[in-house]
């Protein structure tokens, strides 16, 4: 299963350093939407990471199963909410809080 990052330049940048190797770059949350669509159409899509603060703009469908899994990462000024945007998400799907992680 693959891997896509959605975000600004900089974000699809770290990403590819990263070894993410397929990224889509928008200019804002409305191409991020799109983006994201079409990729969450895709069987071989097994996480996609976009850009937090275009995530919190977009709408997601509802989960039509396990995969593909969406985490918002955040942009190079950090996270937008001053939160661990990868715990918040293991946290969503396992139920529970995270022992170690910040509450």
């Amino acid at each position: 299963m693959k891997i896509i990052a959605i975000g600004d330049h900089m974000a699809v940048f770290a990403c590819r350093a990263g070894g993410i190797s397929e990224g889509i770059v928008c200019q804002d949350a409305e191409e991020a939407r799109w983006a994201l669509e079409e990729v969450l159409e895709r069987p071989d899509v097994g996480v996609i990471c976009v850009l937090d603060r275009y995530l919190k703009e977009i709408p997601l469908p509802p989960s039509q199963g396990v995969y593909p899994v969406v985490i918002g990462i955040p942009g190079p000024g950090g996270p937008i909410r001053g939160e661990d945007a990868v715990s918040i998400a293991v946290r969503k799907v396992a139920g529970r809080h995270m022992p170690g992680a910040g509450k």
